[in-house]
This record gives C-alpha cells, sequence and structure tokens, in this order.
C-alpha cells in the first residue's frame, strides 16, 4: 500500500474556500472512485488556520500513478494557484495490520 500525507498551507483564510472548490469541482468523490484508491480524505489542522492535511491510500504504485494522469489530478493541481502557497508531500510504504 502506498500512503501519502500531503500538507497543504493555504493564503490566509482560504483553506475552506479551497476544500470547497475542489468538492464543487467534484475532484474528492471522483478519486474516490478510482481503481486502487482506498482513502482520500482531507482534515484541516487543528493548531492553524491556514493548514490542510490530504490522507491518500493506495492499493500500488500502478494505481498511484495512474492517479496522476487523470484530468481531475491536473484540475486540483490547476486550483491551487488561486488558494495554496506551498505544499509538501511524505510517501510512506505500509500494510494493514
Amino acid at each position: 500500500m502506498i500512503i501519502l500525507h500531503v500538507t497543504y498551507t493555504t493564503k490566509p483564510g482560504e483553506a475552506q474556500n479551497f476544500i470547497a472548490a475542489i468538492e464543487a469541482a467534484g475532484i474528492d468523490k471522483a478519486t474516490r472512485a478510482e481503481h486502487g484508491c482506498l482513502q482520500y480524505d482531507y482534515f484541516y489542522a487543528a493548531q492553524t488556520d491556514d493548514q490542510i492535511l490530504l490522507v491518500e491510500h493506495w492499493t500500488d504504485a500502478d494505481a498511484l500513478k495512474a492517479h496522476t494522469c487523470a484530468p481531475h489530478f491536473q484540475q486540483l493541481g490547476g486550483m491551487k494557484g488561486q488558494y495554496v502557497l506551498e505544499t509538501t508531500m511524505k510517501k510512506f510504504v505500509g500494510e494493514t495490520i
């Protein structure tokens, strides 16, 4: 299993607007429907108003690679310029126990 922790630092006051735009575009639902997607969930940070954590779980590297070629993945990348200052990602390989 491939696990991604993607942290978005948004422009001040834009975290909720970013999530609303993702939901309005159906990016979250389209990603969850992809083959190999086990989890795709956004979380607000408790300590700051301008950070969002995206947790993704994929069955394997092939599923994750296919995701990065999906139109809605490209759409998300285009939206980030309006809302996001910085994106960091941590990748883990794990298994369900």
